[in-house]
């Protein structure tokens, strides 16, 4: 019996066993790109679109001559359009991102000495 007892005691004891099995942690690393990201700034600048079509577009405090999508710096411009027949437009106009001005001209008022 003490034999048996012995057999019996290894065998509860073998079942007990401190070995035990690892899980491997993987661990993984992820590195992304890193992209410089530029911001596109459109440039300031200035369109004029009038009524007749052929009326003629100045900018009266700068020199260089109006033409479509002019770039400019950041400001106040004065701006004239013009056409023989039509009543001259003027204003101030800030410009600070890009602009588009449409204008329409109203035929000028003839005079009764003209009739």
């Amino acid at each position: 019996m003490k034999n048996l007892s012995a057999l019996a005691a290894i065998l509860l004891l073998s079942g007990c066993s401190t070995t035990s099995t690892v899980d491997k942690v993987v661990t993984e690393v992820v590195t992304e790109a890193k992209v410089d990201v530029e911001e596109v700034v459109a440039p300031i600048s200035l369109t004029v679109i009038t009524t007749p079509a052929d009326a003629r577009v100045r900018i009266m405090n700068i020199n260089p001559v109006y033409q479509d999508a002019i770039v400019l710096k950041e400001g106040k411009y004065d701006i004239e359009v013009s056409r023989a027949g039509y009543q001259t437009y003027r204003k101030w106009v800030v410009v600070d991102k890009k602009t588009i001005l449409t204008v329409g001209l109203d035929e000028a008022l003839t005079s009764q000495s003209e009739q």
